[in-house]
Order: C-alpha cells, then structure tokens, then sequence
C-alpha cells in the first residue's frame, strides 16, 4: 500500500500563511513593481483590442495584398495609434488651461463686481476666495495617463505614471497619499498609493471612499451645462451633414444658442442640503452601474451659505428668506472640504433621484451620477496637492 505524504500539504498552507502575513508597506511595493511589469502589457493588449475592432470593420480586399504592403499598412496603423495618444494628451492639456483661464475671468469678475448688500457682499467674497485656492492647486496640479487597470478592481482603482520622481522633478509634493484627482473640474478619487514612478488611485465608484459635498443650484449648474453645450454646438457646426435640410439645422442651432442665452441671464447660486456620497462598485470585475449613494442629506445647522431649513418644507429657521426645496433631481452636487481630503468646491456628482421622505426621517438618501462621466474609459487626469501640503 502507497504511504500518502502529507508534506506538500503542509508546505502549500505554510506558504498561504506567510502570504497573508507579509507587512503591507513590502506588499505594496511588490504590487507596484508588478503593475510596472505589466503597464507596457495591458497597453499593448489595449492597442491589439482597437487595432482587432478596426481590422474586423474593414471590408474584404478584392486580391490578396503582397507582405510588403501588409507591413506597410501596419506601420501606419501603429504610427496613427501613437499620434491620437498624443493629440489626446495635447488636448486635455489645451482644455485644462482653457478651464484655468475661464476660472481666472470669473476670479476677476467676482472681484471687481460692487454689491450693494451686505449678504451679496459676502457670497461673492466666498465664492472669490473659494475660486482663488482652486486656482492655486490647479496651476500646480501635475497630469498623469491611467497605465494599468486590474480586472479584478476596475471600478474602484487604477494606476497613473506619475509618482515621488515626479515630486523631486517640481521641487514640491504634489503626489501623495490621498492627493485629489480630477477630470476637467470634476473629483475622480484620490491617490491612496505613491510608488516612485507610478501611483494607485482610488475611484469615488469605490463603496470606500466619501467625499463631503452639497448640493448647488443656480449659476454653478449653468456654468456646468454650458461647457457640455459649447462642445455640442461647436460639433453640430461641423456635422451639419447629420440634418435632413439646411432648414433643420438652422432651427437645432436657433434652440441651442437661445438655451444657452437663457442660461447665461439667470444668476445667483442657493447652496443648499449637505451630505456624504458613496460608491456602488462590486469588490470583483467591472461594475454594471456608475451610480453613486448620497446619505445624511440636510440643512439642520446654519453655515456661512445660509440659515437652517425645514427638511420637507425648506423654510428657513430664524431668518426671513423664501423656502427653498433641499434636493431635488438635476442639482449639482460639490465638495464642501469638510471631510479633509477634497478641496471645497469641486463638482462630484448630479443629483438623479431624491427618495421620499419616510415618517421620521432625519435626512434624504438620493442617488447620483459623476460629473466626470463614464469613469471605466479614463485616459488622462490630473492630480492636486493633498490637503497637509496646501
């Protein structure tokens, strides 16, 4: 009779346990010295998944093509694959100091515009103020490109190639741990790990991660809209071809420019409920939704935006101001700064749905889509300072 070893047993359960064991900084840097093996990989097998889609798409060639001009017709197609990653990259640099220069106009505006009351006064000063930091932390911010993303965690982290070299490059830290990360004007996450060249960053999708915020409502959602629909007009300019009539078109554009005058009329900004969003991402693989939980969401105590409201009325404690409803669908939703991590003032979130109040409740609980838009593609961002080095 064969004796059975029980040695590879104890040995594989040896193994487990010193793997579960090891201190977590040596992990991390395993995990990051991985991620820069395999960063070139996943790019490279990106590359292969656009260069398969494009091929199948092609129509089939009449006579077979001779080698040299299959050759040829690949090194055309990796050489326009590496420029349309760099007029990506131009892009987002020439949008990014557009949206710092707008930033900067507003600045000024707000500075020089005289107000009569003394509560406009105010506003305006905190909002000039407010707008003056995000400025600061913009023209320092530092861009990064997303090199590797787990399959296991796409919806709560990816990496970026910028890192402590990056630091030392500047003369200043901007990347560290719990660095705010941003598309355009909108929170993505936060750095939650610095290697030396590259970074993990921690997705607002992730169920760890919630940020403080409240709602806006007014110019801010204007300013908002305005940007999506300065691109749509300006495309619609190009693609007049996607109209039946020059008549159709003419009455698209005629719409569209008298949204956007509406919008440019109306002014002043009701800040309004506070709360905490947090994610929906499933732990495994790619989430199915991008819809983010909003919790606690009330106006109990008065803040420097305003007195306290009712929470089902929106009528003011103390003061005579109009009621105002706390939350509704379509409200914009910023960083308040309280939760130490993200700077006040930067858009997270659109309210999508309010949930109705239930006897006795305290707070409204809503859902909520990114600003920053379909977060499982992203290509470019840009990563601020962290809070202790502001």
């Amino acid at each position: 009779m064969r004796r059975i070893s029980y040695r590879p047993y104890f040995l594989l359960v040896f193994f487990f346990l010193c793997l579960m064991s090891f201190p977590k900084g040596g992990a991390e840097k395993i995990r990051s010295a991985v991620v820069c093996s395999f960063a070139p990989c996943w790019g490279g097998f990106s590359f292969l998944k656009e260069k398969t889609v494009f091929l199948l798409t092609l129509p089939l060639p009449s006579h077979i093509k001779s080698s040299s001009e299959t050759l040829e017709m690949e090194r055309l197609s990796q050489e326009n694959q590496l420029l349309k990653s760099q007029i990506e990259n131009v892009r987002e640099w020439l949008l990014h100091d557009d949206r710092i220069h707008d930033q900067a106009n507003r600045y000024k505006s707000l500075t020089e515009t005289p107000f009569k009351e003394d509560r406009w006064k105010e506003f305006f000063k905190r909002r000039s103020q407010e707008l003056c930091k995000s400025l600061d932390l913009q023209t320092c911010s530092l861009p990064a490109t997303v090199i590797f993303r787990e399959p296991a965690s796409w919806s709560s982290t990816f990496w970026i190639d910028i890192g402590e070299s990056d630091n030392e490059k500047v003369g200043m830290k901007i990347v560290g741990k719990n660095s705010p990360v941003l598309l355009a004007t909108s929170i993505v996450g936060i750095v939650e790990y610095v290697g030396r060249n590259q970074s993990r960053v921690r997705l607002i999708t992730d169920s760890r991660l919630s940020p403080s915020v409240r709602a806006v409502r007014g110019d801010e959602q204007n300013r908002y809209l305005l940007e999506h629909l300065d691109s749509l007009i300006f495309a619609l300019e190009l693609r007049n071809d996607l109209f039946s009539s020059e008549d159709e078109y003419k009455t698209a554009a005629h719409v569209l420019y008298r949204l956007k005058r509406a919008m440019l009329q109306q002014s002043g900004d009701h800040y309004l409920a506070k709360g905490e969003l947090k994610g929906t991402s499933n732990p495994l693989w790619r989430s199915r939704s991008q819809v983010l939980k909003g919790i606690g969401f009330n106006y109990d105590f008065p803040d420097a935006e305003g007195p306290a409201r009712d929470l089902r009325s929106g009528e003011p404690y103390g003061a005579k101001e109009e009621p105002v409803q706390l939350l509704r669908p379509g409200d914009l939703l910023v960083t308040t700064g309280l939760d130490g991590v993200f700077p006040p003032g930067f858009r997270v979130a659109t309210v999508s749905f309010v949930e109705t109040l239930k006897e006795g409740a305290s707070s409204y609980e809503i859902e909520a889509i990114p600003t920053a838009g379909n977060l499982d593609d992203l290509a470019h961002v840009f990563v601020l300072r962290p809070s202790e080095a502001r």
